[in-house]
């Protein structure tokens, strides 16, 4: 048996158990106890990188390195779920039933990343879809269930479409086998028609996972009505699972000559994502609905640095990892904040710093990290994605991309400040949060910085490694 056999199995024992079990300890215990399977998961692909070991699951590089990210993030989300469910005495069958959705999200979106089929890598984006629904209707009330079922039907449109991306596929390959390696070598001979038609589907219904236009506004919803640790886990892994599915048909299609193609398009739906989430920050008063936003202006960006081919694909996926690690730690201390005032409106909050100086000084730092403030390894991403832009000659895009972020910068900037600093006579302290509890989403945090400091060689060479199947990436170097 395998460690990838082994997974699933246990996966889908602890599932069926914590979906029936109602001792909360017991509960939180074997949840941390599958963080740790899913720990050793990580290692073992990592560790069997150059052999092919199974005909449906079987990580690359790209999907290593979103394994061990999943790992990261689930693993602190967990922590903290356990904190929220402790202090809002949550009645044992709602913490139940979001264990259980807990752990089919995380094996559904692990599935997704070692994926070497495309029919295997849809139905694992489907499974996080039911998965994703019964954790953002924990609360149980009147907004969490519109949320939910806003999220079922747009991401049920969604997912559709990207099915008929893979039957257009099917079309264009004259139904060679829809494992990935498969369709690399035929590509070449595929009808362009079809190809641009398979990729436009997959952009546009794949769309609602990683939150960029045109289904972004069920994402918003799903983060802010989730509890917080949810919307780290959508800022995160899902978004990562989101760009790892218009990644895989990228990199069939990339062998083809509508490469030229699928940039523009790639640019175009950045360009948009950028500008949609620069227009509704400037507008909002909610903080979680902030950060949403905030994660569809770093995809946009991210869009944005893929399109402009081999300098910017490397950029394009440390962004999104450094981002991943940055909004999540954001999105854990926001939920603190929602607990202090019992409120996540600026009209309910303020005078942060003096009531919590030891949070209020990891969201300021967070802060600077996902505006890109050095030393975040943010800023070295951006910096590298306005070189790429230039590399490429489209100076234009630069001047538009770096006005619409100047209105991003400062309307978050205006919001944070202002929760942090300003004082507010309606602010009401609901309850008293531990300091120790800004410990994890620092720990993120550093991470972000460290990278932008140390630049870790490990982590360079595993996306270097990740996009040497795209046309011309044997010649890339990192910087």
């Amino acid at each position: 048996m395998t460690m990838v056999q082994l997974f699933f199995g246990v996966a889908l024992v602890l599932i069926l158990i914590l979906f029936f079990l109602r001792n909360i300890a017991a509960s939180h215990l074997l949840v941390f106890s599958f963080m740790v399977l899913l720990g050793l998961l990580s290692v073992d692909q990592y560790q069997h990188l150059s052999e092919y070991r199974m005909d449906l699951f079987d990580a690359d590089s790209i999907g290593v390195i979103f394994l061990f990210l999943l790992t990261i993030i689930s693993s602190f989300a967990a922590l903290h779920y356990a904190i929220y469910a402790f202090r809002r005495l949550q009645d044992k069958r709602v913490i139940a039933m979001h264990n259980a959705a807990f752990v089919l999200f995380v094996t559904a979106i692990a599935g997704a990343f070692m994926s070497t089929h495309i029919g295997m890598l849809w139905a694992c984006l489907e499974a996080s879809t039911l998965s994703g629904a019964a954790l953002i209707y924990h609360d149980r009330d009147k907004l969490a269930l519109e949320a939910t079922w806003k999220y079922l039907f747009v991401s049920s449109i969604g997912v559709t479409l990207g099915f008929a991306g893979i039957m257009f596929l099917s079309i264009a390959a004259n139904n060679t086998p829809n494992d990935i390696a498969d369709l690399i070598a035929v590509a070449p001979d595929m009808n362009v028609g079809w190809t641009k038609t398979s990729f436009i589907f997959i952009l546009a219904g794949f769309s609602v996972k990683m939150g960029v236009v045109p289904f972004f506004t069920i994402d918003i919803d799903a983060k802010d009505s989730s509890p917080s640790p949810i919307g780290a886990m959508f800022s995160g892994p899902l978004m990562s699972v989101g760009f790892l599915a218009i990644y895989r048909f990228y990199q069939i299609f990339a062998h083809t000559s509508i490469l030229p193609w699928m940039n523009h398009l790639l640019l175009v739906t950045g360009l948009l994502s950028l500008f949609f989430a620069t227009v509704f920050i400037l507008k909002t008063q909610n903080y979680k609905r902030m950060l949403a936003y905030s994660s569809m202006e770093h995809a946009g960006l991210i869009l944005i640095a893929f399109s402009t081919g081999l300098n910017g694909y490397i950029v394009a996926i440390v962004h999104l990892v450094l981002h991943a690690l940055a909004k999540s730690g954001m999105f854990f201390e926001i939920g603190q904040v929602h607990r202090t005032f019992n409120s996540k409106n600026d009209t309910d909050c303020g005078d942060y710093f003096r009531l919590r100086p030891m949070s209020s000084a990891v969201i300021l730092t967070g802060l600077l990290c996902i505006i890109a403030m050095p030393p975040s390894g943010l800023f070295m991403t951006e910096f590298m994605l306005f070189k790429s832009l230039m590399i490429s000659g489209q100076w234009w895009i630069v001047f538009i991309v770096m006005f619409l972020l100047c209105f991003f910068v400062y309307a978050m900037i205006r919001n944070f400040f202002t929760l942090l600093f300003l004082k507010n006579p309606q602010a009401q302290i609901a309850e008293k949060v531990a300091g120790w509890e800004s410990i994890p989403p620092l720990l993120l945090i550093v991470l972000v910085i460290w990278f932008g400091i140390a630049s870790p060689d490990i982590l360079l060479q595993l996306v270097l490694q990740a996009v040497q199947v795209l046309p011309g990436a044997s010649t890339l170097t990192y910087y």
